[in-house]
């Protein structure tokens, strides 16, 4: 049943780079409204990278329903592709939590009777919600906002931290068994679940388990409180990471398992050693921290309006002027339905917002297939520079595979024929971003 798959989402990988990154404990958390990489890898990039913090499109018209950015709509029209099999790159499923307008989450902030907190549960909290605050307010454009609100102090789980078998990719019954523990054990101190539909339980830095261990799930049945006056919880993230790990590592992981309860898919191949060998770094489902999101996932999210998507639905020629994804307000891209489960997307890429620490710039072209499972490379960007290593300016990035798609974008002049006869062109660049043109036999 989508919304409530038996895989959990888990661990993004490692990224430098961060927002306006607040210091641990910068804030105090607000109350009001308002992955994974394998151990031995370092550091994404040998280079210091900082993240900072609707052009109309001339094409076939996209029959979607009326949006306002109080309650946008998610895709769909001729160039939506079918649902897949839960986290997945089609229409999100009614499992999934909508991630528009305001929201609010509980922070369970634990500690074990064998390994008692020794730091600040505010701090901790803080820690996370500035940097998330921020990633939200520039990916989502300001259509979605999370009230993260941490309990009052450290929650002691009721069985040592052993007991648990927490681990990387933990069955199911296993992370919901950890969860319920939590819930239950919040509730006892008096914290209040009322207009909760998920939780994330972050563990101190001194558990000793890395960010890899981190995962999120969506669930029936779960609950905070007994009876008809218990809440129900549709999603929970369990949070780690130790004090030697980097920050941009734990808080981008934060966001990645956040957007796995909205119902994203993971990029990296979980099959080959988390490798991003099939959308590098050019969305934090793949690589966490160094870039936006791509544009398929904002149009998923209802973060992009009905004239930010340009549908290419009948045979023939058109021109897309392409505002970059990062873009204030939004960009926009453009979509070619190839089957009922596959999709080309083309979308510019920028410095600028989200995007600040990207290597290349340019048009990033990619093929979307919802029926491919999450962690089997449901995306794969199209290398407009294959072999390259990243070339001169993207070649200090690491692992490679990460430095290969680092200067993935097309330039001016660039095009590329897909094996369903879509071909797209890069012909120009624009006042606010880059010109293609879109030819579909």
């Amino acid at each position: 049943m989508r919304g409530t798959n038996p895989a959990s989402g888990s661990h993004p990988i490692p990224g430098r780079g961060t927002g306006r990154s607040a210091r641990p404990g910068s804030r105090r958390p607000r109350r009001g409204p308002h992955s994974r990489s394998p151990l031995r890898r370092g550091p994404y990039s040998r280079r210091a990278v900082t993240l900072a913090g609707a052009t109309a499109l001339a094409t076939a018209a996209l029959a979607l329903m009326p949006v306002d950015h109080a309650g946008a709509s998610v895709m769909s029209g001729p160039c939506a592709v079918v649902p897949g099999p839960g986290f997945d790159e089609g229409p999100p499923g009614p499992g999934f939590v909508r991630p528009q307008g305001d929201r609010k989450a509980v922070m369970i902030m634990v500690d074990f009777p064998d390994l008692p907190a020794r730091g600040s549960p505010s701090r901790r909290a803080s820690f996370f919600s500035d940097f998330t605050d921020d990633y939200l307010a520039q990916a989502s454009h300001g259509r979605y906002r999370l009230d993260l609100e941490p309990t009052s102090g450290w929650v002691r789980m009721p069985r040592a931290w052993a007991s648990y078998g927490i681990g990387r990719g933990v069955p199911t019954a296993t992370m919901r068994a950890y969860v319920q523990d939590a819930l239950d054990a919040a509730e006892r101190r008096g914290t209040d679940f009322t207009g909760t539909e998920m939780v994330y339980v972050v563990a101190d830095d001194n558990v000793p388990a890395p960010p890899t261990v981190s995962q999120a799930n969506t669930f029936t049945g779960l609950r905070a409180g007994q009876g008809l006056t218990g809440t129900s919880i549709r999603g929970a993230a369990l949070v780690f990471g130790r004090s030697q790990d980097a920050a941009v590592w734990q808080r981008g992981n934060f966001v990645h398992e956040a957007n796995h309860l909205y119902g994203l898919p993971d990029l990296y191949d979980t099959g080959e050693d988390a490798s991003v060998r099939h959308a590098g770094g050019w969305d934090t489902m793949s690589m966490a921290g160094i870039s936006d999101l791509m544009g398929w996932h904002k149009w998923k999210f209802g973060w992009l309006d009905t004239d930010q998507v340009g549908c290419v639905s009948s045979p023939g020629t058109s021109e897309h002027e392409l505002r970059p994804v990062a873009s204030p307000g939004g960009g926009s891209i453009a979509v070619v339905r190839t089957g009922p489960s596959r999709a080309v997307v083309a979308e510019a890429r920028t410095r600028t917002g989200l995007d600040r620490g990207i290597c290349a710039e340019g048009v990033l072209l990619y093929t979307v297939d919802s029926r491919v499972p999450t962690g089997s490379g449901p995306v794969r960007v199209v290398d407009a520079t294959p072999r390259s290593g990243g070339g001169p300016a993207c070649s200090g990035r690491d692992p490679g595979e990460l430095a290969e798609l680092a200067d993935a974008p097309f330039r001016p002049g660039g095009s590329h024929t897909f094996p369903d006869g879509v071909h797209v062109r890069v012909t120009g660049v624009t006042a606010d971003g880059y010109a293609v043109r879109v030819t579909r036999r």
